[in-house]
Protein backbone atom coordinates (compact mmCIF):
# COMPACT_ATOMS: atom_id res chain seq x y z
CA UNK A 1 0.00 0.00 0.00
CA UNK A 2 1.21 3.51 -0.86
CA UNK A 3 1.20 6.75 1.08
CA UNK A 4 -1.41 8.19 -1.29
CA UNK A 5 -3.79 5.41 -0.23
CA UNK A 6 -3.88 6.44 3.43
CA UNK A 7 -3.00 10.15 3.45
CA UNK A 8 -5.48 12.81 4.47
CA UNK A 9 -6.23 14.88 1.38
CA UNK A 10 -8.41 17.59 2.93
CA UNK A 11 -5.54 19.33 4.70
CA UNK A 12 -5.96 22.48 6.75
CA UNK A 13 -3.06 24.83 5.98
CA UNK A 14 -2.17 28.45 6.73
CA UNK A 15 0.07 31.05 5.12
CA UNK A 16 3.22 32.43 6.78
CA UNK A 17 1.35 35.68 7.53
CA UNK A 18 -1.50 33.97 9.42
CA UNK A 19 -1.84 35.52 12.91
CA UNK A 20 -1.58 33.41 16.05
CA UNK A 21 -5.27 33.84 16.93
CA UNK A 22 -6.33 32.14 13.70
CA UNK A 23 -3.75 29.39 14.19
CA UNK A 24 -5.11 28.68 17.67
CA UNK A 25 -8.64 28.63 16.29
CA UNK A 26 -7.66 26.07 13.61
CA UNK A 27 -6.07 23.76 16.19
CA UNK A 28 -9.06 23.95 18.52
CA UNK A 29 -11.85 23.84 15.93
CA UNK A 30 -10.40 21.00 13.86
CA UNK A 31 -8.86 19.03 16.74
CA UNK A 32 -5.56 18.75 14.86
CA UNK A 33 -1.98 18.48 16.12
CA UNK A 34 -0.12 19.65 13.00
CA UNK A 35 -0.70 22.58 10.70
CA UNK A 36 1.24 22.86 7.42
CA UNK A 37 2.30 26.34 6.33
CA UNK A 38 2.12 27.03 2.61
CA UNK A 39 3.08 29.90 0.34
CA UNK A 40 0.59 29.41 -2.45
CA UNK A 41 0.65 25.63 -2.91
CA UNK A 42 4.29 25.25 -1.87
CA UNK A 43 5.05 23.88 1.59
CA UNK A 44 7.33 26.21 3.57
CA UNK A 45 6.91 24.98 7.14
CA UNK A 46 4.81 23.14 9.68
CA UNK A 47 3.45 24.02 13.12
CA UNK A 48 2.90 21.32 15.74
CA UNK A 49 0.91 21.70 18.93
CA UNK A 50 4.29 21.57 20.70
CA UNK A 51 5.58 24.52 18.64
CA UNK A 52 2.44 26.44 19.50
CA UNK A 53 2.69 25.79 23.23
CA UNK A 54 6.39 26.61 23.21
CA UNK A 55 5.83 29.95 21.48
CA UNK A 56 3.09 30.95 23.91
CA UNK A 57 5.19 29.93 26.92
CA UNK A 58 8.21 31.84 25.59
CA UNK A 59 6.24 35.04 25.15
CA UNK A 60 4.54 34.66 28.52
CA UNK A 61 7.90 34.57 30.31
CA UNK A 62 9.51 37.35 28.29
CA UNK A 63 10.44 40.51 30.22
CA UNK A 64 10.73 42.72 27.15
CA UNK A 65 7.04 43.14 26.43
CA UNK A 66 3.68 42.29 27.88
CA UNK A 67 2.52 38.79 26.88
CA UNK A 68 -0.62 40.10 25.23
CA UNK A 69 1.15 42.55 22.92
CA UNK A 70 3.74 39.97 21.86
CA UNK A 71 1.13 37.27 21.23
CA UNK A 72 -0.86 39.63 19.04
CA UNK A 73 2.23 40.17 16.89
CA UNK A 74 3.08 36.50 16.30
CA UNK A 75 2.43 34.90 12.92
CA UNK A 76 2.89 31.41 11.49
CA UNK A 77 6.31 32.43 10.14
CA UNK A 78 7.47 33.21 13.68
CA UNK A 79 6.68 29.81 15.18
CA UNK A 80 6.77 27.29 12.33
CA UNK A 81 9.49 24.69 11.85
CA UNK A 82 11.16 25.36 8.50
CA UNK A 83 13.12 22.10 8.14
CA UNK A 84 10.18 19.83 7.34
CA UNK A 85 10.50 16.08 6.82
CA UNK A 86 8.19 15.15 3.93
CA UNK A 87 7.31 12.13 1.83
CA UNK A 88 6.02 11.66 -1.71
CA UNK A 89 2.61 10.08 -2.40
CA UNK A 90 4.06 7.10 -4.30
CA UNK A 91 6.28 5.91 -1.44
CA UNK A 92 5.33 2.75 0.45
CA UNK A 93 3.47 3.18 3.72
CA UNK A 94 6.24 1.41 5.62
CA UNK A 95 8.67 4.14 4.54
CA UNK A 96 6.38 6.73 6.14
CA UNK A 97 6.29 4.65 9.31
CA UNK A 98 10.09 4.30 9.26
CA UNK A 99 10.57 8.05 8.92
CA UNK A 100 8.20 8.81 11.77
CA UNK A 101 9.93 6.33 14.07
CA UNK A 102 13.52 7.26 13.20
CA UNK A 103 12.91 11.02 13.14
CA UNK A 104 10.62 10.85 16.19
CA UNK A 105 7.83 12.80 14.51
CA UNK A 106 4.11 12.11 14.39
CA UNK A 107 3.16 13.63 11.03
CA UNK A 108 4.55 13.77 7.50
CA UNK A 109 3.34 16.30 4.94
CA UNK A 110 2.95 14.60 1.57
CA UNK A 111 4.47 16.67 -1.22
CA UNK A 112 5.09 16.42 -4.94
CA UNK A 113 7.54 18.88 -6.50
CA UNK A 114 7.31 20.91 -3.31
CA UNK A 115 3.53 21.21 -3.48
CA UNK A 116 1.41 20.02 -0.56
CA UNK A 117 -0.75 17.04 -1.56
CA UNK A 118 -1.83 15.71 1.84
CA UNK A 119 -0.59 14.65 5.26
CA UNK A 120 0.04 11.30 6.96
CA UNK A 121 -0.06 11.06 10.75
CA UNK A 122 0.80 8.32 13.21
CA UNK A 123 -2.96 7.77 13.60
CA UNK A 124 -3.30 6.99 9.87
CA UNK A 125 -0.51 4.40 10.07
CA UNK A 126 -1.93 2.88 13.26
CA UNK A 127 -5.40 2.69 11.70
CA UNK A 128 -3.96 0.84 8.70
CA UNK A 129 -2.11 -1.54 11.03
CA UNK A 130 -5.34 -2.34 12.90
CA UNK A 131 -7.18 -2.94 9.64
CA UNK A 132 -4.37 -5.14 8.27
CA UNK A 133 -4.42 -7.31 11.39
CA UNK A 134 -8.18 -7.76 11.10
CA UNK A 135 -8.85 -6.94 14.73
CA UNK A 136 -12.11 -5.16 13.91
CA UNK A 137 -13.66 -8.47 12.84
CA UNK A 138 -14.76 -11.45 15.00
CA UNK A 139 -11.45 -13.32 14.86
CA UNK A 140 -8.88 -14.98 17.09
CA UNK A 141 -5.10 -14.71 17.23
CA UNK A 142 -2.45 -17.34 17.78
CA UNK A 143 1.28 -16.72 18.16
CA UNK A 144 3.52 -19.44 16.76
CA UNK A 145 7.27 -19.70 17.43
CA UNK A 146 8.90 -20.35 14.04
CA UNK A 147 12.50 -20.68 15.19
CA UNK A 148 15.35 -20.72 12.69
CA UNK A 149 13.75 -23.01 10.06
CA UNK A 150 13.41 -20.97 6.86
CA UNK A 151 10.44 -23.11 5.73
CA UNK A 152 8.59 -23.09 9.05
CA UNK A 153 6.00 -20.54 7.92
CA UNK A 154 4.97 -22.73 4.97
CA UNK A 155 4.47 -25.65 7.35
CA UNK A 156 2.41 -23.50 9.71
CA UNK A 157 0.11 -22.27 6.94
CA UNK A 158 -0.45 -25.80 5.64
CA UNK A 159 -1.18 -27.14 9.13
CA UNK A 160 -3.73 -24.40 9.84
CA UNK A 161 -5.54 -24.81 6.52
CA UNK A 162 -5.62 -28.60 6.84
CA UNK A 163 -7.35 -28.12 10.19
CA UNK A 164 -10.02 -26.05 8.47
CA UNK A 165 -8.67 -22.69 9.58
CA UNK A 166 -9.11 -19.59 7.42
CA UNK A 167 -6.23 -17.15 7.85
CA UNK A 168 -7.17 -13.47 7.86
CA UNK A 169 -3.65 -12.09 8.28
CA UNK A 170 -0.10 -13.11 9.13
CA UNK A 171 2.63 -10.95 10.59
CA UNK A 172 6.11 -12.31 11.24
CA UNK A 173 8.48 -10.63 13.67
CA UNK A 174 11.60 -11.44 15.66
CA UNK A 175 10.88 -11.55 19.37
CA UNK A 176 12.91 -8.94 21.29
CA UNK A 177 12.99 -11.37 24.24
CA UNK A 178 13.92 -14.73 22.72
CA UNK A 179 15.43 -13.52 19.45
CA UNK A 180 13.37 -16.15 17.60
CA UNK A 181 11.03 -15.54 14.69
CA UNK A 182 7.36 -15.64 15.55
CA UNK A 183 4.21 -15.55 13.45
CA UNK A 184 1.14 -13.70 14.66
CA UNK A 185 -1.71 -15.39 12.84
CA UNK A 186 -5.27 -14.09 12.88
CA UNK A 187 -7.95 -16.66 12.10
CA UNK A 188 -11.45 -15.94 10.82
CA UNK A 189 -13.00 -17.79 13.77
CA UNK A 190 -13.44 -17.27 17.49
CA UNK A 191 -12.41 -20.89 18.12
CA UNK A 192 -8.72 -21.41 17.31
CA UNK A 193 -8.63 -24.80 19.06
CA UNK A 194 -8.37 -27.06 15.96
CA UNK A 195 -5.60 -24.91 14.49
CA UNK A 196 -3.66 -24.93 17.77
CA UNK A 197 -3.88 -28.73 18.01
CA UNK A 198 -2.70 -29.12 14.41
CA UNK A 199 0.27 -26.84 15.00
CA UNK A 200 1.26 -28.54 18.23
CA UNK A 201 1.07 -31.88 16.43
CA UNK A 202 3.67 -30.51 14.00
CA UNK A 203 5.92 -29.68 16.95
CA UNK A 204 5.33 -25.92 17.05
CA UNK A 205 5.02 -23.93 20.24
CA UNK A 206 1.83 -21.92 20.22
CA UNK A 207 1.83 -19.09 22.74
CA UNK A 208 -0.42 -16.33 23.99
CA UNK A 209 -3.58 -17.55 22.31
CA UNK A 210 -6.06 -14.69 22.47
CA UNK A 211 -9.67 -14.38 21.44
CA UNK A 212 -11.08 -11.07 20.23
Amino acid sequence: MLVQDIMQRDVVAVSPETPLARILSSFQRRGIRHLPVTDGERLVGIISDRDLKGAIASVATSERATPLSRLDDLTAADIMARAVVTIAPMFAVEEAARLMVTRKISALPVTEDGHLMGIVTDWDVLHLFVRALGVTEPTSRIDVVLGADAHALNTVVHAVTRAGGVISSILTITSPVSGLREAMIRLATINPGPAIKALEAEGFTVRDSWRG
